[in-house]
């Protein structure tokens, strides 16, 4: 049985008409910013560094290709700083996967599962790069309601649209449904 932290917040469903998509989540702070953050990722401002995959804002500038700003991993500079991110290309991911292999044989224990762990995502986002169209459209606010139990309602949402799951959005809770229809499913929970 899963345990909910009773927060009160707002459940809110991000809606993008032109790609047909909606994102319902929760916060317990500012809409708006979860707003600018789905339309930095989605509009690639935010990029992905090839070897950690964190997000990082990238300057745009005019023409030239964006990298990855300089980053810290576990205290040390990550190699994927001042690279290309895995939105422009997946030449660094590959060879860092191939590193990683490597790297398995002279492991074990503890370190073994944590490189194995990395192994596994990073083939996973390269997997799943190509398959990503181009943003279409942007986000905006579609729907947010106040409630005591925001956690428990945006998982509850997550569970009946599974099947909708969009598996290659560039970041999580995108669903393949009109806002229409994420909104009837939401008020249909009881816990709305």
């Amino acid at each position: 049985m899963t345990q909910f932290r009773y927060l009160y917040g707002a459940v809110y469903i991000l809606e993008n008409q032109l790609a047909q998509r909606v994102k319902v989540g929760m916060t317990i702070n500012d809409v708006a910013g979860r707003l600018r953050d789905a339309n930095d990722k989605w509009l690639e401002h935010k990029v992905t560094c090839q070897i950690c995959g964190g997000r990082r804002l990238a300057k745009l500038n005019g023409f030239e290709p964006r990298l990855v700003p300089k980053h810290v991993v576990s205290g040390e500079q990550c190699p994927g700083s001042n690279a290309l991110p895995l939105e422009g290309d997946l030449t660094l991911a590959k060879a860092h996967v191939e590193n990683l292999k490597v790297r398995l044989s002279e492991v074990s224990g503890n370190e073994k599962a944590s490189a194995m762990r990395r192994l596994n995502t990073l083939e996973e986002r390269i997997m799943l790069r190509p398959q990503h169209s181009r943003a279409v459209g942007v986000w905006q606010i579609g729907t947010v309601f106040y409630t005591e139990c925001a956690e428990q309602v945006e998982l509850l949402s997550h569970g009946f649209s599974k099947e909708r799951l969009d598996k290659v959005a560039p970041f999580g809770e995108v669903f393949c449904c009109s806002p229409s229809d994420c909104q009837h499913r939401l008020r249909t929970d009881p816990l709305y």
